[in-house]
């Protein structure tokens, strides 16, 4: 059974309806403890799972090898009690020999991957802007009250939050409301006439928007309406533009921010990829950045955003070294990093974590934590949205 948008667009929660505090979508994470406690509670993860950190060191210089990243040293709790990170890969080695989570152990060491969703949310206003989050969501995430429905994390959709400088289909969405795509239709499984009323995710030669889309011939579109930052021009199919997907659900903002056309681009655009398939983490950065619509100084200015809601400089990424991200395949030394690039990119987790050569699989492993987390305090929420409904209905 499939699922489509009505033709006259996606339903949106009445206006009226109560909204909810942002601090309902914020991260969890795991209990605030200073370096020395973090290296007890790593000591008696690994002894639940049977290991001394010898032990540990050795089986991860046995599997992967003592000249690579992934090697666990020897000295890696005295290294956790003086404060220096652990390396991603030895994260991903920990959790292959103990048998735990890989992404318990990024909360073990102080990094929850559902901080990325909080803080796009956060970061990314101006343009619209993809966002991927990197665990299964659920309404509660961008801070709706609805009690049962989960959207499951995968790869038939795309989100993004939608600009208040490029909003071209206001008020049929609103400016900062965050919007599903599903990549599954496309404009030429639709007869021409419905096609054009529903609206369509595009990726455009100045990022991504959100409109109608008309098809010309078997090669060409035009993106509605006519109004910058689209093209009154029409687009060739796959190198100039690419529809990703039919939105069909949308998460309404309480606050309204009213569209304003404002003339922008990236001073370099990737070319819009033929196919799918791994890519290289460098394409993959630029691809990332291109869509959604930002230069590498506005880029670094948001790293600079992300450093000062969670109050950790590590979270910055200066210039030079964002550009050296793009310009090679070397992947990130440090977890923040890490992190920053997903938040600002717009980047899924674990598609950054394949293109650096670190293939996580998490299926069967046993969970660290039980649900149970206090909120985590330092990303401050003024997200304010409505209620939710779900705009599909079966075919």
């Amino acid at each position: 059974m499939g699922a489509c948008a009505t033709a006259s667009g996606p339903v949106r929660a009445p206006g009226e309806n109560p909204g909810f505090p942002a601090e309902n979508c914020l991260p969890l994470a795991t209990p605030d403890c200073d370096r020395l406690g973090r290296a007890r509670q790593i000591k008696h993860v690994l002894k639940r799972a049977g290991l001394t950190v010898c032990r540990a060191s050795a089986l991860t210089g046995t599997v992967y090898g003592k000249d690579t990243p992934y090697y666990v040293p020897p000295t890696f709790l005295y290294k956790t009690r003086i404060g220096i990170t652990p390396h991603i890969c030895q994260l991903v080695a920990l959790s292959q020999v103990t048998g735990y989570r890989f992404a318990d152990w990024m909360s073990l060491c102080g990094f929850d991957l559902r901080w990325i969703l909080s803080l796009q949310l956060e970061v990314h206003g101006e343009r619209t802007a993809m966002i991927a989050p990197a665990h299964t969501v659920s309404p509660h995430d961008f801070a709706f009250g609805h009690e049962s429905s989960r959207i499951e994390r995968s790869d038939r959709y795309f989100f993004v939050k939608i600009g208040t400088a490029d909003n071209v289909v206001y008020p049929e969405l609103l400016s900062g409301s965050v919007v599903r795509a599903d990549r599954h239709y496309s404009p030429q499984d639709r007869t021409s006439e419905r096609s054009e009323e529903l609206l369509w995710l595009v990726e455009h030669p100045e990022g991504l928007a959100c409109c109608h889309v008309k098809r010309i011939d078997n090669e060409h579109i035009v993106l509605l309406p006519n109004r910058p930052p689209l093209s009154a021009w029409p687009l060739r199919l796959s190198r100039e533009a690419r529809v990703l997907g039919l939105v069909d659900l949308e998460f309404r903002p309480r606050r309204v921010k009213q569209f304003g056309s404002t003339s922008m681009k990236a001073d370099t655009l990737a070319t819009i990829p033929r196919g799918s398939g791994t890519m290289s983490l460098s394409t993959l950065l630029r691809i990332s950045r291109a869509r959604n619509g930002l230069t590498l100084r506005s880029a670094h200015q948001k790293t600079v955003q992300v450093a000062h809601l969670l109050q950790d400089p590590e979270y910055r990424i200066p210039l030079g070294l964002l550009s050296d991200y793009e310009a090679t395949d070397r992947f990130p030394r440090h977890i923040a990093k890490i992190i920053s690039l997903c938040v600002v990119y717009g980047i899924d987790f674990w598609q950054l974590m394949q293109a650096g050569g670190s293939q996580v699989d998490d299926a069967g492993k046993a969970p660290l934590f039980s649900s149970e987390f206090n909120l985590d305090p330092r990303i401050p929420g003024d997200f304010w949205f409505g209620s939710y409904r779900e705009n599909v209905r079966h075919a």
